[in-house]
């Protein structure tokens, strides 16, 4: 895939260019990532496989690199639970397609944007056209793994609930979804 389609916001020379663009194959590529830029003393965006509707993925003011995760998007459903683990790199249509394969009496309440990156849409809040009856995609989300600024992966249970209440999303997510 040739990353410059999805950065021409960099196209002007008055836009502030990152210093790095990295795209994670895997969680531990995430973990060297933050802890280089951290080591660097630069900041690090996040950009979660799809597009962004504010765009603040892609730029910053002071010195910055991006972490890319659209690699990261493997969608695991497990019908008997009723949930789903989803990589934070999968946008909200591969989610959608996914369930769609699995049952055609599932949902998860999310946004109408295809193409936006699940990992942004959550931790954003995750509004969508059937919010009202089943509330934001945060309110549906029952585990979570991040990395945190010392490299370490944690779950729910190893953030504790302050954190994870606070984060409600990222890496990689645990979902349980709507059935009719």
């Amino acid at each position: 895939m040739d990353l410059r389609q999805h950065y021409s916001r960099f196209n002007t020379s008055s836009t502030p260019k990152p210093q790095a663009i990295t795209t994670a194959l895997d969680v531990f590529h995430v973990q060297a990532s933050i802890l280089c830029a951290k080591a660097s003393d630069v900041e690090i965006w996040i950009r979660s496989g799809g597009h962004s509707f504010e765009g603040l993925s892609y730029v910053a003011q002071v010195p910055f690199v991006i972490l890319d995760m659209f690699n990261l998007r493997s969608i695991d459903i497990d019908m008997p639970s009723e949930t789903a683990w989803v990589q934070a790199g999968a946008t909200l249509g591969e989610l959608y397609y996914k369930i769609a394969n699995m049952s055609s009496t599932h949902a998860f309440p999310a946004g109408i944007c295809f193409t936006v990156g699940v990992g942004g849409h959550f931790s954003g809040g995750g509004y969508g056209v059937i919010l009202r009856q089943f509330g934001l995609s945060i309110d549906n989300i029952i585990d979570a793994q991040v990395v945190d600024a010392n490299g370490r992966v944690l779950d729910r249970q190893a953030m504790g609930e302050d954190l994870f209440w606070a984060i409600k999303g990222s890496d990689c997510l645990e979902i349980p979804w709507i059935n009719k």
